[in-house]
């Protein structure tokens, strides 16, 4: 009976590393890591990424439960990006929390 249990952490790992397995997608977790609670427009600014394609890779990336958001209220509604506690994990697991962002 443990089989499936073990295959359950398996392919769940596995969907982590099918969404870092594309560049963009790195630059946004290395940047939330070193910039928890960025602004969606500042992250694009960050990470050199059209904003459309942005949010496409954060929709992926919140899928796999690597990243969070929160909307805040300031003069506008803003959504607010940060890494979850499995994001903070698989990104110190794979040493990319000491990593900069290569811009485009």
């Amino acid at each position: 009976m443990e089989k499936p249990s073990v295959n359950m952490e398996l392919r769940e790992k596995l969907k982590v590393y099918r969404a870092l397995d594309n560049d963009c997608r790195l630059n946004i977790l290395i940047t939330l890591s070193n910039k928890p609670n960025i602004a969606f427009n500042d992250l694009a600014r960050e990470t050199s990424i059209e904003k459309g394609l942005l949010a496409y890779h954060l929709g992926v990336l919140k899928d796999v439960g690597l990243v969070e958001s929160e909307y805040k209220r300031r003069s506008k509604k803003i959504s607010m990006f940060r890494l979850t506690a499995k994001g903070k994990r698989v990104i110190s697991e794979l040493g990319l929390d000491k990593v900069s962002v290569n811009k485009k």
